[in-house]
């Protein structure tokens, strides 16, 4: 088997480690020189066939299957010359996933995925399974899939471009938090980009969902599982920090203690030392610069955006912050 990775950052690198490692040919392609991707192109396998500063269809020669780095578009022209050559197009997540034995948390939305992520991973370490974290937030997860177990807990946060990249996405939970328009340089439509954040509640055993976000809502009907809403979840989690969006990301990691069997005291407990430590780490005031988000009071701003969204009118902002250690939503 011979496979070539597109893009030769982290999820790059993951890829041609877990690839060599099971004995394929690996050819990795990036339009950056080496001189702009040193600090991966130290982790590389010796064996790896390099191709750097730029590519072209000759790639694909001899190629098997294709993986795609989340910031190569799904519909670049190389990816759609493989399809068109009858190649399997597919990325580290999609491959993650297709192997992983854990029960799988995955967490999407357009803002709040990190820190919910966060927060879901320390609500599950309070019970008696290993939990590992990844995704979209810290370090890739194919490097760690051969450590993971049918006991384990794997919870993943899930940009846009990720879920791109997986048609059925299969989860035990699937987590939306709130939709508002982004990306949409990428994605094109707004109803693109709501598509692609359905995917992680299509298959899933439980659609956890914020019913006071609309859209949100309206995506219930797409569930296969049982719907969960988590803003309904009692009791409220403690949260130190002000605004409401900051609560939703801990209704929503309380919600899936309760259905990982938690109790509401082991939840709570987990809640208290983590946003503790947090404080204390941000001072007296509890002070914490964050893009804005969907729960922010003024839900005028929201209904502005959609609605130029869904008339093609401007481009909507992309939020860049802790959201991202590649910059996706």
């Amino acid at each position: 088997m011979s496979a070539l990775v597109v893009g030769a950052a982290r999820s790059g690198v993951a890829l041609a480690l877990h690839l060599t490692a099971q004995g394929e040919k690996v050819r990795v392609v990036d339009r950056k020189p080496a001189a702009e991707l040193q600090s991966t192109l130290e982790q590389m396998p010796p064996s790896v066939d390099l191709r750097l500063g730029g590519y072209d269809a000759s790639a694909l020669e001899g190629v098997d299957v294709v993986y795609a780095s989340p910031g190569v578009p799904w519909d670049s022209e190389l990816l759609n010359e493989a399809r068109a050559k009858g190649i399997r197009v597919s990325s580290e997540i999609d491959l993650f996933l297709k192997t992983c034995k854990g029960t799988v948390v995955g967490i999407t939305g357009t803002n709040g995925k990190t820190t919910t992520t966060a927060l879901t991973g320390v609500v599950l370490s309070a019970g008696d399974r290993p939990v590992i974290v990844g995704g979209n937030i810290g370090d890739t997860v194919l490097d760690r899939v051969d450590e993971i177990t049918p006991g384990h807990w794997v919870v993943l946060e899930l940009s846009s471009f990720q879920l791109e990249s997986v048609e059925r996405p299969k989860l035990h939970v699937g987590v939306i938090l709130n939709i508002t328009p982004d990306h949409l340089d990428r994605h094109k439509t707004i109803q693109r980009y709501i598509d692609l954040k359905a995917r992680a509640i299509e298959d899933a055993d439980y659609a956890l969902l914020n019913g006071r976000d609309q859209v949100v809502r309206e995506l219930a009907k797409r569930a296969s599982g049982e719907v969960v809403w988590f803003d309904e979840h009692q009791p409220l989690p403690p949260m130190p920090l002000p605004g409401r969006h900051n609560m939703e990301n801990a209704l929503a990691a309380a919600a899936v203690g309760r259905i990982a069997g938690l109790s509401d005291d082991a939840i709570r407990g987990a809640l208290v030392q983590r946003l503790q430590g947090d404080q204390s780490r941000r001072g007296p005031r509890g002070a914490e610069r964050v893009p804005w988000r969907a729960g922010d009071p003024d839900r005028r701003r929201i209904r502005r955006r959609f609605r130029a969204a869904r008339m093609g009118r401007g481009r909507a902002r992309e939020h860049r912050g802790r959201d991202s250690h590649r910059g996706l939503r």
